[in-house]
Formats: structure tokens, sequence, C-alpha cells
């Protein structure tokens, strides 16, 4: 049966090929021999099924595809409607209606392009209206004319080392234009590995992973990391029906990654470990290193770290991991004191290595252990005191003791056979001690001296002991000895003893003092405290609540600083000490300033005057402050009158000897001189507006910060000494006017003048009068005078 079933495939197959070398003859008539029968029934025909072109084929000719006949008489047009009318045609001779129309493809027809085309015949009269339409349905068929195309993303994967067998690592995805769903699936996609071995080979040849049809990558092979970070598997893609002789393969290569895994346990690094450490070592100190490595790649799987599991008796050590540069070191650190006298002389140590980051830490199988064996050498110590604590007692201000407190110490190391030596560490010189180790006093003690707690009356001494090693040890113990009171000091003021007060005291209490007494108490109070004070103005009271101190008082309701702004006030302080202890007294001064208030009882002492207490007459001092500020009036006077003399001195004169003015006046009247009266310019005499800008002629300094004074304008008068007295008022009463002005200062030239008054007020009226000879004998300084008007009359 299976025999026959071959049988009739080969021969379908042999059919169909002769049908697709035809390209389509037989199928085109069969298919015209169906629709001439059908047309005249439904007009109805099934797809039309063409081959795709692929490169390769010879070169496209129009082909005629189908033809079709509509036998209504009106037929005059067909149209080919909803496809593209660059790749079919229909053609129809309109002179012949019974002919019937032909479907031409007109070029290479591409299935990945468009696999199915859908369009209409249309049939129209004359008018063209639609007689009839039919529905054509044009399939391309696939032809296997694309490869497989990889998707490169998923040619990347990656997987633990220590994965098993079967463990999926990625799935290889490649697509194919082609038709998937054909005859001959040339779509469809396949996988296998190809034969070139993988990069890098694994070891005997194996493969480590292995691709099903479907593209997914396994494990099927051991995985090292170490020696294969990422291997490179080359895959082979076909399309088509398996086996088929007509299918197109292609090759790329998957990249898998193979990550890090805890595998591979902890190594320690030269070994044996042994140490040797002198028991002074000190806290914190590095015993001994170790190191360990580790194969795995990853930090986390690299790193190792180390603990101490057993040895290590009442927790002296401890161990610290340090991961650098692929390495582990382990730092095993001191963290109890060793004691070779009296402590294990060896310690034998199990160190432990495991992987702590580790996903599987806690796998024995990939962790490591060692020995570590540390010795304890004997060193030489300092001496050690026994018998402590140290106690012994003196009294203060004695002479020497002997034997008040012993020490002793031992030294152990070597076998105990070194000798010990004491001596005194206190710098106080109170003390000695023997090589025995008693302590006597040397010198008289003082209990109140900063050294020694004044609470407790203990006065800590420090000893030493030293070994005779070659390089000495020494140890110090204190020894406490508590010093024996004796009054030897009298009560003193605690803190200072001054106060401000006012005037007028809101209260009687103006202030309260404290007292103190450096020996015990039973040295100190109670005490005796009076006030060496004849004015009866002030009392003591005593504090209830403090035995050492004493309240202040007044007994007056108001003091007078102008009288006497300051009280000191002496008082007397006796201690109260135990028999046959002698009491002691001293005196010391209460500082009691008087200052004046405001009402809100604010001090002002801006105002005291020391008077009664300093013994300071306020008229004295008035009497200083006021001949000061006299001699300072006098100082100033002095020095501005000299200033007013230096400024007189440095005047420039205004005009000299050969200054020769003359009236630059335009007279147009004959005659001239003084009988011209109307020749003169009123308006020189005029002051300026009060906005205008006046010349200046400084000749003095002005006196002071005077300013000047804006001149009010003066109006023309018909009398000339009217105006000019007018004029020269205003400026006597302008403080900085200087004081020559040629056009204000109208002085007598005085007697003695060769000119003589050259005013008009007493002129003659005479001929003599008129005669301006004698103008000739006055000098050069009026020879144009003289030729003007001398000489005679005129001819």
């Amino acid at each position: 049966m299976r025999g026959d079933g071959y049988g009739i495939l080969l021969i379908f197959l042999i059919l169909m090929q002769i049908i697709i070398s035809s390209e389509g003859t037989f199928e085109t008539r069969l298919l015209n021999a169906v629709r001439k029968n059908r047309v005249k029934r439904s007009w109805i025909y099934p797809p039309i099924r063409i081959r795709e072109t692929i490169e390769g084929d010879p070169p496209f000719q129009t082909k005629k595809l189908l033809d079709i006949t509509n036998n209504n008489a009106n037929v005059m047009s067909y149209e080919l409607e909803g496809q593209d009318p660059n790749k079919f045609s229909i053609e129809f001779n309109a002179a012949v209606p019974s002919d019937p129309a032909f479907i031409w493809q007109l070029v290479a027809l591409d299935r990945e392009e468009f696999s199915t085309y859908l369009f209409y015949a249309v049939v129209r009269d004359a008018a063209g209206n639609e007689l009839d339409r039919v529905k054509l349905d044009v399939i391309v068929e696939d032809r296997n004319d694309n490869s497989p195309i990889f998707n490169v993303a998923t040619l990347q994967g990656s997987v633990r080392e220590d994965a098993s067998p079967g463990t999926p690592v990625t799935t290889v995805v490649a697509t194919d234009r082609d038709d998937p769903t054909g005859l001959d699936q040339y779509g469809f996609v396949s996988y296998k590995l190809a034969t070139s071995p993988e990069d890098p080979p694994a070891p005997g040849g194996q493969r480590r992973f292995a691709i099903s049809e479907s593209g997914v990558i396994t494990v099927v092979g051991n995985l090292d990391v170490e020696t294969a970070p990422s291997v490179k598997v080359v895959i082979q893609a076909k399309d088509g029906m398996v086996n088929s002789k007509f299918q197109i393969s292609v090759t790329a290569t998957a990249t898998i990654q193979i990550s890090d895994a805890n595998n591979r346990a902890p190594v320690f690094e030269g070994r044996p470990y042994n140490a040797k450490q002198g028991e002074l070592l000190p806290l914190r100190s590095t015993v001994y290193s170790i190191s360990a490595s580790d194969a795995d790649i990853d930090p986390a799987n690299k790193a190792v770290t180390f603990t101490i599991t057993a040895g290590d008796t009442g927790g002296v050590f401890d161990i610290h991991s340090n991961f650098q540069g692929g390495v582990t070191q382990g730092d095993i650190t001191l963290e109890k004191p060793l004691d070779y006298e009296k402590g294990p002389k060896q310690f034998i140590l199990t160190v432990n290595a495991k992987n702590e980051l580790a996903t599987n830490s806690d796998d024995t199988l990939y962790q490591a252990s060692t020995t570590v064996i540390i010795d304890v050498l004997d060193e030489n110590e300092p001496p050690v005191f026994i018998n402590q604590p140290y106690n012994g007692a003196v009294t203060e201000n004695q002479g020497p003791e002997p034997n008040i407190a012993r020490v002793r110490a031992q030294d152990y190391d070597f076998g105990g056979n070194q000798t010990v030596t004491y001596a005194i560490v206190s710098t106080e010189g109170w003390f000695s001690i023997n090589e025995e180790g008693s302590i006597s006093s040397i010198a008289p003690v003082d209990r109140e001296h900063p050294a020694v707690n004044q609470t407790s009356s203990i006065y800590t001494l420090v000893v030493s002991s030293t070994d005779n090693y070659r390089v000495k040890a020494t140890s110090t113990a204190n020894v406490a000895i508590r010093i024996n009171d004796k009054n030897d000091n009298a009560p003193e003021p605690d803190g200072p003893w001054t106060v401000t007060i006012c005037e007028v005291p809101p209260e009687p209490r103006v202030t309260t003092i404290n007292i103190k007494d450096k020996d015990e108490p039973k040295n100190g109070p109670p005490f005796t405290v009076t006030i060496d004070d004849a004015s009866g103005l002030w009392v003591l009271e005593n504090v209830a609540e403090n035995p050492m101190a004493r309240s202040v008082a007044t007994l007056t309701k108001s003091f007078d600083v102008n009288q006497q702004s300051k009280y000191e006030l002496p008082i007397i302080m006796s201690d109260g000490p135990s028999p046959p202890e002698p009491r002691l007294t001293s005196t010391a001064t209460l500082t009691i300033n008087i200052c004046r208030c405001n009402d809100k009882g604010e001090l002002n002492c801006e105002t005291m005057v020391p008077i009664a207490g300093a013994g300071f007459p306020v008229a004295l001092l008035i009497a200083i402050i006021a001949a000061i500020l006299i001699l300072l009036i006098i100082v100033l006077a002095v020095v501005a009158y000299r200033r007013r003399q230096q400024a007189g001195l440095e005047k420039e004169i205004l005009l000299d000897d050969d200054d020769v003015r003359e009236n630059l006046q335009a007279y147009h009247d004959e005659g001239g001189g003084e009988e011209d009266n109307d020749g003169y310019d009123i308006s020189a005499l005029q002051a300026p507006p009060p906005n205008s800008v006046k010349p200046k002629v400084i000749d003095v300094r002005p006196l002071g910060g005077a300013q000047p004074e804006s001149r009010r304008p003066i109006q023309p008068d018909t009398d000339i000494g009217n105006y000019i007295g007018d004029a020269k008022q205003q400026a006597d009463n302008d403080p900085t006017a200087p004081p020559f002005d040629s056009l204000l200062v109208f002085d007598y030239e005085g007697q003695g003048s060769d000119a003589g008054s050259l005013s008009s007020i007493n002129s003659g009226t005479t001929d003599a009068s008129q005669d301006y000879d004698y103008l000739n004998n006055w000098g050069p300084r009026f020879k144009k005078l003289a030729d003007m008007y001398g000489g005679g009359e005129s001819e």
C-alpha cells in the first residue's frame, strides 16, 4: 500500500511539472474551456494563478491571461477597475461586439510585493452605462527566491558554567519572505548546527551545545568559564520542505557567553604557616598573614573570606580578609594580650576559607581549611607590683616620719631571677623609698598643696620599679597617703569683695560675702566675723543655709555721693578649730561703691565723686576745671590775634607811587576838571544786580565765616552827595567788603600833600583860583594837567 501511494504521488508531481514548464498554456486552455461553458450560465471565473518571476528567468513577454465574452448586443467597451493599470490591461474590438475581450499581463510579478490582485471587468454600452461586471482574482504563486535572514539579536546568549545538560540557552530566529504555507513551504525555516567546530573547541572534540529544528540552543556538554569564557557556534538555517532540492540555506555565528559559577575551592598559598611572636606585641597588631587564591572569575566567587574555626582559646586572635588583585590576604591580629608566664605558649589555629558572597558559599565542596601555628616568645616585661592597693598616712607640717607605707614588685621573666629597684616618680620631694620598697617622709607636707586632693586629703605618690635586664623595663604604682590636717590657715575671702549700690538702696541688705578656710572642715567653721567700722552704717547677718557666708546690710536709708561715694569696710574673721588647734584670725576689706540710679534702679556711676573715701574736696575740683577753661580761652585769643596781625602784614598794596590814573570819561564840553559838573557817570556807583557776578578785590583775609550780603539796588538821586552817602553806608554794613575800594571809600587825603585839597567844596571863584601854572611845580604826575590848564589865556 505504501508503494502504491508513492507511485500516485510521483505521477502527480510529473503532471505538475509538465503544467509548470508549459508556462500556463494547458492551464489557460483548460480554464478557457471551463469559462466558455460557464459564462453562459453565471459569468463567474475561478482565480487566475500566475507564477512569480524570479532572477534567472528568461526576459518577460506580455502574456494573455484570459478571454471573456458577453452576449449582450449593446456591448461597446470593456474596462478594468481596481487594478494596477501598469500591470494588467483588457483588449476588445468594438467593431465586432461578438468577439471576446482579452486580459493581458503586462509586467513580471513578484509575490513578495503583492501575492493577490483583485479587480473587476466592467461591460458598458455606447452611452457608458454599465451592462455587467465580473470579479477577477489573480493569485501570484510562490517560488523559492528569498534566503532566510537571521535576527542578529537572537544570536547572543548566556548560561552559567554549572548548567546541566538540556538547559536552554537562547532561541535563534531567521525569517524568509517566501510563502511558508505553500505546497513547498519556501518560507518555512529549519535549523541545525554547521559541521564547523565550536570556537574554542571543546576538549576531545565534543560539542557543548546543540540546536533543535525550531532554533532552540541547549547545553549538551561541560562548560568551563576559566578555559572558555565565550563559545561561538555556527548555525545553518534552511527554507522549504526538509530534504527538498529547492532549499536555500544560510549560516550565522551565535555567541554564547559563559558566566562564572562558584565551582572552584580556594587554594592556600605559601603553606605551612608557622609564626613566632613576643608576648609584648601591642593589641590590634598583625601576628601573621596568610593568603589564598580562587580560580573562579566572578569577584563574588573569587574573593575569599577567612574565619578561625578552632584553636583560639579565649578569643585572643581575629582574622581580617583583604581581597586585592585576585588574591585574598588574611591578617591575623592580636585582640587580647599574650602572656608567656601565665598563658599558652603555643596556639594551633584552624583557618577556614570560603567564598562568602557566592550563592553556594555554604557548600563544603567549595571550601578549604589550613593550620596556623603561633609560638609565644618570652620577653622582658616590667616588674609587677603585688599586694595592691598601697596606703599610708602622715601629718602636715611635721618632721620626717619613717616607714609610712611599703610597696613590693616581682619580675617573672626568664625564670624570675632579675633584681628590682624602686624610685619615687612624684616631684614634690616629700618622700623617699629604699631598696626594700619602704616609704618614709623626708620633709614637712602641706595638706593645702595643689597636689593634694582637698576633699579627701589624699596625696597620690607615684613610685616605680625597674628590672636589671639589658634593656630595662619599668612599671609604676600609686600609693594613697592621707595628710592629717593642722589648723594653719586663717579664714579668707572667697571670691571678690566689691559691690556697687544706689544712693537710695531698695533694701537694707546690700550684698553677701563668702568666706573660705583652706583647712579641713574640722579646722574651719564656725566663723566669727565682725566689722571694724565706727560709722555705724553697716551690720553683718548670718546666712542660715550657708555657714560660709555673711549678709551685709546698711542702717541708713540713703547716701549722698557728693559727700562720699566709696566705703571700705575692714572685716575681721576668725575660725573655730577643734581643740587643741589654735584659733586663727585675719582681716579683709569689703569695698562698697555708691552711685546715682534712675527711676528704673539702673546705676549711673559716671557722676560718682570720690570725696569722703578719697578725701578729695569738690571746690578744689571745680576750681581746677575753671582754671583749665580760662587758660584755654586765653590761648585761643592769642592765636586769633597773631593770625590777624600776620594777615595785615601780608596785605598787598593796590597802588604804587608810579601809578597814574586818568579819567577815561569822554568829555565833549569845553573846559573840564571839577568845573564840569555834568561829566560824571552815576552808573559806576550803582551796586550790581543781586544775581550778577561782581568783581572782587581781595586785599585782606575776610573775618571769620561771614557771608557777603546781597546789595540792594539804589535808585538814582539828583543829589550826587546823597547817592554817594547811600552807597557808602551800604558798603560799610557789609562785613565782607574789602576796606579799600576806589569807588566806595571817600577819605580826606591828609595834610602835607603836594596837591593840597582836591575837593571842589572850598574852590575859589577868583581869577587867581583859575591860574593853574602852579601845576608845573607838582611834578611829572601833574604834567598833563599843567599842559592843559597852564600857560595863561588862549589867544
